[in-house]
């Protein structure tokens, strides 16, 4: 494979993270730190899902927030991971089923860019296929179940909000506030709040433009 769509192996990941030490997608935490740590207390239970090579959590770490678990379906990576930072928790596990992590135990799940690896293979951001839909929402509802009830889901992102929030609006129990950072490219911050109702704005402004993200699926 020569092109993107290599981002959705598994064998490809296992492969780079062999070698990669460290790796950051879209921006460093310092870019967008301001946006993300508002949400934060500094005894909060934080869950990095599709963590790779970021050192985001190294980076939380060292700001006092003691309370991080990460996920990757990397075994290499993991285990390259618990022997370098045994002071946080390295779980190996699908993103789109948590299985090994226990419901409500989480205060804060982050990601960043891991939705956009999830949907590599996709044709047009305007008419995503069913599975893309379902993988989505199998992620999604993974989050729900893992957070409290008022529980917070950060996703860091390249993707426009046009196409993003619709998606994000699939899970009704939750509010989607949107945030922009970056100075060459602009990247967005997308915060959901579990228990809270998305403003107005925010549905009329980017609810309907691409509506294909909110139409349902046949399951697989």
């Amino acid at each position: 494979m020569d092109d993107n769509r290599q981002y959705a192996s598994r064998e490809y990941w296992e492969e780079r993270f062999k070698n990669e030490e460290e790796f950051e997608w879209l921006a460093d935490f310092s870019a967008f730190k301001h946006l993300i740590l508002p949400n934060l207390r500094i005894d909060s239970r934080i869950l990095h899902i599709g963590c790779g090579s970021s050192l985001m959590s190294m980076q939380l770490f060292d700001l006092g927030y003691r309370s991080i678990t990460n996920v990757d379906y990397s075994e290499v990576l993991i285990g390259t991971k618990q022997r370098l930072y045994p002071e946080m928790k390295w779980i190996c596990d699908d993103i789109r089923s948590l299985d090994s992590i226990h419901s409500n135990s989480f205060d804060v799940v982050l990601e960043k860019a891991t939705l956009e690896a999830l949907l590599v293979t996709e044709k047009s951001p305007w008419s995503p296929s069913d599975a893309a839909l379902e993988t989505l929402e199998s992620v999604m509802k993974s989050v729900v179940r893992v957070l409290t009830d008022d529980g917070i889901f950060i996703s860091i992102s390249f993707t426009q909000p046009h196409f993003r929030v619709p998606a994000l609006l699939r899970i009704p129990c939750w509010s989607v506030e949107v945030h922009e950072f970056g100075e060459h490219f602009r990247y967005f911050v997308y915060v959901m709040k579990c228990g809270k109702e998305t403003a107005k704005d925010v549905k009329e402004r980017y609810a309907h433009i691409a509506p294909e993200w909110s139409r349902t699926f046949i399951p697989s």
